[in-house]
């Protein structure tokens, strides 16, 4: 996979520094943790900042507005945040994981999210899976279906895993994938996405 993306890095390479990364508190919630990039550009770290910003707003909003239709009460809600690729020099690749989760009252159990964004450094601007098919290394979609249903299904035999029936093969990529520490691409399945809730979310590295 992972020389499916030398010509998506060439296209965004740059000569930079490694992000600096420190936490805040949104809207003085300790519970609800995100980062602050510093990048040495304040025009790129506005606009990093304000996206991922923006994803624990959307976050936070629709836990309340979920809640007022379905007549729910929120019994907590928090996020974290961790960092997979930081890249200096040529790549240039801030992958932020965030992981969002709401408990409401009454409830079985918690529902948690694990959402991605991926910046370009250089530039500020948002990677989106369109990085990784036509548009940025030139992967048909197809393409990648088929490594990922590879993949997915490696994984859960190895793991013992069990997936629903109808999850493979693979009809659409997740909509959240990121860059670890190797360049690596991951794709992350959400709770109840391809399988139960007490499997929990699946990280498939797709470059393994």
């Amino acid at each position: 996979m992972k020389k499916f993306f030398v010509a998506l890095l060439m296209l965004i390479s740059a000569t930079c520094s490694a992000a600096t990364i420190e936490p805040a508190h949104f809207n003085g919630n300790n519970d609800l943790i995100y980062p602050v990039v510093h990048v040495g550009d304040a025009t790129v770290e506005r606009k990093i900042n304000t996206a991922i910003i923006a994803e624990v707003d959307r976050f936070v909003t629709g836990v309340y507005r979920n809640a007022q239709v379905n007549n729910l009460e929120v019994g907590g809600l928090y996020t974290s945040f961790d960092i997979g690729s930081n890249e200096a020099g040529n790549t240039v690749i801030l992958s932020v994981i965030m992981t969002e989760s709401v408990y409401y009252k009454m409830a079985a159990h918690p529902s948690t999210y694990r959402r991605t964004l991926n910046f370009n450094t250089s530039s500020g601007e948002l990677m989106d899976v369109s990085y990784l098919t036509d548009v940025g290394a030139g992967v048909p979609v197809s393409e990648l279906c088929a490594g990922l249903t590879q993949k997915l299904k490696a994984k859960a035999e190895r793991e013992n895993l069990f997936l629903f029936d109808d999850a493979l093969p693979l009809k659409e990529l997740p909509n959240d994938f990121y860059w670890d520490e190797n360049l690596h691409v991951h794709f992350i399945f959400q709770q109840y996405e391809v399988a139960p809730y007490a499997v929990g979310i699946i990280d498939v590295d797709f470059d393994a």
